[in-house]
């Protein structure tokens, strides 16, 4: 797996975002290395990277985990590239946006929890779930062409119960407020179910 840096620069961000308080951090990401994973399909890597991209995206490498609100702050720009990314060498089958068709398609809400069958749904759909079970260690994901639609990029912790629900549910409502048209005035806030 490659080792070379993924952050090539930081520079202090003079304005905060949205409500928020305190200046957000803005970080400059080298996307060349998921290229060449990609371009290489070597999707195992690929999956990795992507994951590390969005940790130093949200400024939480160090953590090694994202949250809710963590997600939030993700910019849209790098989210749009890794998506790119995955499009375009995987002929149009990974990226967010064919895993953000399946979430729609089987009853969910970006940014906000809907049923756990919902989301159980979704699982089955791009095969992050098997036997009814969420697949709990990446190492039993499909890495290959021939994975489902959407399949691709995983970017959950190693272990994460029902799939990361929370975390991904608030990564699709970020998706959706970067898409052309939808420019929020604020940050989307994750709204938990029932509220």
């Amino acid at each position: 797996m490659t080792t070379a840096p993924l952050v090539r620069a930081q520079f202090a961000n003079p304005a905060p975002q949205g409500n928020s308080t305190k200046p957000i951090p803005k970080v400059e990401l080298d996307f060349q290395p998921l290229e060449t994973a990609l371009v290489a399909q070597r999707f195992d890597q690929a999956n990795e990277i992507t994951r590390r991209l969005l940790l130093a995206a949200a400024n939480r490498s160090r953590q090694g985990w994202l949250t809710t609100d963590t997600i939030e702050q993700i910019p849209c720009d790098d989210l749009k590239k890794i998506d790119q990314l995955w499009l375009k060498n995987s002929n149009n089958r990974f990226g967010f946006t064919p895993q953000f068709e399946a979430f729609i398609a089987t009853g969910n809400r970006p940014g906000r929890l809907m049923s756990p069958e919902s989301y159980d749904q979704f699982g089955d759909r791009i095969g992050w779930r098997q036997d009814n079970q969420w697949v709990i260690f990446k190492k039993n994901l499909d890495f290959t062409i021939n994975a489902p639609v959407g399949h691709l990029p995983s970017p959950r912790d190693e272990y994460q119960i029902n799939g990361g629900r929370l975390e991904y549910t608030a990564l699709m409502g970020r998706f959706q407020a970067c898409q052309p048209g939808q420019v929020p005035t604020a940050p989307v806030k994750f709204t938990p179910f029932g509220s």
